[in-house]
């Protein structure tokens, strides 16, 4: 990973929420050929007192980016759910993603 801006955002996901996995699933460049958005997978272990969608809007509420970043949120048991259903979110994610955070799990 060589982009300052995507590096900044996982170390502070990193530091929100200790993920299992980040995975950088697009970006786009500007005309000028810099970073102007980005998509990123992150994988948390299962936690009953937090859920999937108050843990997103957590992060997107403390992190401060200088441009436009999305993220997809699944729990670890969601992401072995659907990692190896063909034709899934998940399962495309998990075979052209680059992993960029943890293990490929």
């Amino acid at each position: 990973m060589d982009n300052e801006l995507i590096t900044r955002t996982v170390d502070e996901i990193v530091s929100i929420c200790s993920p299992l996995n980040i995975i950088l699933i697009s970006s786009k460049v500007s005309t000028d050929g810099s970073l102007a958005g980005f998509k990123l997978v992150v994988i948390v272990n299962d936690n009953p007192e937090e859920s999937i969608s108050d843990l997103e809007c957590r992060l997107y509420m403390q992190i401060d980016s200088e441009i436009p970043f999305d993220l997809v949120l699944y729990s670890r048991s969601e992401w072995e759910k659907f990692k190896n259903d063909t034709g899934t979110f998940a399962w495309k994610t998990h075979n052209t993603g680059v992993y960029i955070y943890g293990e490929n799990l």
